[in-house]
């Protein structure tokens, strides 16, 4: 079994506060001392989880002056392709995510510890919770919250790297909370099956599942109103 490393934890944290909150690249990043504190950690591992934010490319930090959401996050360069309609852009995001996204879940039931699959039932947790109320900002907190822990978990960095560069760019073109709400809502039966097929490690229902949420995603964003 895969040893779990709370680093890896804190790593996924941070990364989902980022995501959730679509902070842009510069923004100054809570101080490390309220990151002890909220996520109830000691100093050397939040600084373990913060150098493989680094390395990944997500964040900086600066001696002196703090963390920062990384000036070179990796979503920018997709602003750089010159895709004009949303649609289109959105549609093309989901294909690449798809084809990425599906190796992380097989690696993830290989490797993950059963520490990681409990976190991925917490966050689908928060996820229905949310949902249920129509808290927009809630709902995507708790689904970026859960794939990045299917991605952490998977361990394979270089993949983790790609997948948070379409996770986020994704995150990141939204008119209105409402039309997200309504995007991932549409997945999210397929994200319990997806959850329990993990849990019992079969590949072959995990692809499935995912499959479906990704087609369900795909028809909601062809439904949405130009």
């Amino acid at each position: 079994m895969k040893r779990l490393y709370l680093s890896d934890t804190v790593a996924g944290e941070i990364s989902a506060y980022i995501a959730a909150k679509e902070l842009a690249p510069g923004t100054q990043l809570p101080s490390m001392g309220e990151w002890m504190e909220r996520l109830e950690v000691g100093r050397s591992t939040l600084r373990e989880g913060l150098k493989k934010l680094e390395a990944e490319g997500i964040i900086d930090i600066v001696n002196g002056k703090g963390l920062f959401v990384s000036e070179q996050r990796t979503f920018q360069l997709l602003a750089s392709l010159g895709i004009k309609d949303a649609k289109a852009h959105l549609i093309e995001m989901l294909e690449v995510r798809e084809a990425l996204e599906v190796q992380a879940i097989v690696l993830a039931i290989r490797h993950a510890a059963d520490h990681q699959l409990d976190a991925m039932a917490s966050h689908l947790d928060d996820y229905r919770r949310a949902r249920e109320k129509e808290d927009f900002l809630g709902v995507s907190e708790a689904d970026a919250a859960f794939h990045l822990a299917i991605y952490h978990a998977c361990g394979n960095r270089v993949l983790v790297g790609l997948i948070q560069m379409m996770h986020d760019e994704l995150y990141l073109s939204w008119d209105s909370p409402e039309d997200r709400l309504r995007v991932f809502d549409a997945g999210f039966p397929f994200h319990e099956a997806l959850l329990e097929a993990m849990q019992q490690r079969d590949e072959p229902a995990a692809r499935a599942a995912f499959t479906h949420l990704i087609a369900a995603t795909r028809q909601s964003v062809d439904a949405l109103s130009a």
